[in-house]
């Protein structure tokens, strides 16, 4: 063989690694390949502040957006200019949303894009205190990078930071005035938007152009946070799939069209994203899990519901494997149920230390699972027919919340916090004391345990009547799915036990000793609000029910 020839060769194996490198194991959206928390990748199992850690980097802002992993580069975002300090949140007019792009190898920052806020924006209060304005997580596909920054808009960067496009997507405000928190999807040469808070709309983009393609808008497109996911039908079709309050819907993503809907109460707000497999999509949302037949027309409430059952995860999306439904739910405890019929298999708590309070979603390596806690540090498990501890790795000089999923990434693991980035690899030497740390100004609380502790005494006040209470979040923790909460179900609850007291106390007013539908509706009806609060939706357009119907 002559030395062209090797060289050829040499080449060629080059360019397929970096190929490989490139897009065979990239992170490209919230939870990764089609949203499934699944990668097919070993990580280390244990870590810590110079234990297998490659670097660390501050971040200018805090954030609960998951990074992003495309070739050779990480993204994140965060926002700046308000609520750094929750004691002092500063002026609302200094808000800017920054999208940072880092090198991989290094973490070093390669650039940043902040641009201009669009005002009005919601007030920093109440829960955007808790996640901010920086929740939802960048999309690529691999050539760009599309952020969507709620009622700023949507924008669409090149690798190198370039600009190609931007454009809004409405400036509404929810029942809830919480905040944008759903992340964006690319499919084909779709750019997918749930402008739900913005404008009631799910939005499709040309990803090349920016131009928009179709847009389902509709006065029952409420409440939901869920980022949208793809399902494939048996006969080999594609749907879009969002969880509302009280609906889910497959729409047709060549139309837009709604192909069918089934009406299932899912409670006031739904943040976890569902996840797909063998044509059935399993949603696990705040207060209820569900399995659909996917491929139905019109309204399926009666012929394509697998099953449906209570206590479902709060924050946390599902991940599905084996022929089982996997999720931690917001109070910490870890829950594997039958993908076929949906009852529990077995269920245990993260640790027995604290409540372990928990927004991050399940992420599956090869070798472990990974389960977030906000305070208590990272538990890698296994998860095959009972709990078991590999270990809880934790950083000591950062203090700040961890709210935020995971991304792996051929054999390394990206967590971030409100204040760092970490890349984590068998192979790291970084040592975190070499890295300037402080800490957060207030340390994180539930905001499950926040409204029901403040509400004692005023009646679970909120800003409308349309906002979170007692009735969607007890149902939550409905472990037997018997509709009633028992002190033992509610003792798995993210409430101090004083507060879990004071409610059995109050609402029990049968005195059975358990909390049942008519108490917890009579718990829910007495929820107050200001006087000359808005009641509802704020500036809402004029909307049909539900978006234009699909036709074959």
């Amino acid at each position: 063989m002559n030395n062209q020839l090797v060289w050829q060769l040499f080449l060629i194996f080059c360019f397929l690694n970096q190929s490989e490198l490139a897009n065979g194991q990239d992170w490209r959206q919230f939870r990764g390949p089609n949203a499934s928390g699944i990668a097919e990748s070993n990580i280390p199992e244990r870590w810590g502040d110079a234990d297998n850690l490659k670097w660390a980097v501050k971040l200018s802002g805090r954030g609960v957006s998951s990074p992003v992993v495309v070739g050779n580069r990480v993204f994140a975002t965060t926002f700046s200019g308000l609520g750094q300090d929750p004691e002092k949140p500063g002026d609302i007019k200094n808000l800017r949303r920054n999208l940072i792009c880092f090198d991989r190898q290094s973490g070093k920052e390669l650039w940043r894009r902040s641009p201009p806020t669009r005002f009005p924006e919601d007030k920093f209060e109440g829960f955007i205190t808790d996640h901010g304005y920086a929740s939802n997580t960048v999309t690529s596909d691999g050539k760009n990078v599309y952020a969507f920054f709620g009622k700023s808009g949507v924008y669409a960067f090149d690798l190198a930071g370039k600009p190609l496009w931007q454009q809004t997507v409405g400036s509404e405000s929810g029942p809830t005035a919480w905040g944008s928190a759903a992340s964006p999807i690319v499919y084909k040469n779709l750019l997918l938007i749930n402008a739900c808070d913005e404008s009631q709309a799910l939005i499709a983009f040309d990803k090349n152009t920016g131009k928009e393609i179709w847009r389902a808008e509709a006065k029952l497109y409420e409440g939901s946070y869920s980022t949208p996911i793809i399902g494939k039908t048996k006969d080999g079709s594609d749907e879009i799939i969002i969880p509302l309050q009280k609906e889910i819907w497959g729409i047709d993503p060549v139309s837009g069209k709604l192909k069918w809907w089934a009406e299932i109460s899912l409670g006031k707000y739904i943040s976890s994203t569902p996840v797909v497999g063998d044509g059935i999509v399993y949603i696990a949302a705040g207060s209820r899990v569900a399995a659909i037949q996917l491929g139905g027309v019109g309204n399926v409430t009666e012929s394509h519901i697998v099953w449906s059952r209570n206590a479902g995860p709060g924050v946390p999306s599902p991940v599905l494997s084996d022929g089982k439904l996997y999720w931690v739910a917001t109070n910490g405890v870890l829950t594997v149920a039958n993908a076929e019929t949906g009852k529990t298999l077995w269920r245990s708590r993260l640790s027995s230390g604290g409540r372990n309070i928990t927004y991050a979603s399940l992420t599956k390596a090869n070798n472990a699972w990974l389960a977030t806690t906000q305070l208590n540090g990272t538990i890698t498990f296994t998860a095959n027919d009972e709990y078991r501890v590999i270990s809880t790795n934790k950083f000591s000089a950062d203090s700040s919340p961890f709210k935020s999923s995971a991304a792996i990434s051929n054999g390394e693991l990206f967590l971030r916090s409100d204040r760092f980035l970490y890349c984590i690899a068998s192979d790291g030497k970084f040592n975190l004391a070499d890295l300037k740390t402080e800490k957060p100004k207030r340390k994180s609380i539930d905001a499950f345990a926040g409204i029901i502790s403040r509400g004692f005494g005023r009646n679970f006040e909120g800003r409308s009547r349309n906002n979170v209470g007692p009735a969607e979040l007890l149902m939550t923790f409905d472990v037997n799915n018997d509709d009633k909460i028992s002190p033992e179900e509610l003792a798995e609850s993210p409430m101090p036990k004083m507060v879990q007291k004071m409610m059995m106390m109050r609402g029990d007013a049968n005195k059975d000793g358990f909390l049942d539908a008519k108490e917890r509706d009579q718990m829910q009806a007495n929820m107050s609000y200001k006087e000359g609060e808005v009641v509802g939706r704020l500036n809402p357009a004029d909307r049909p029910n539900r978006p234009a119907l699909w036709k074959k």
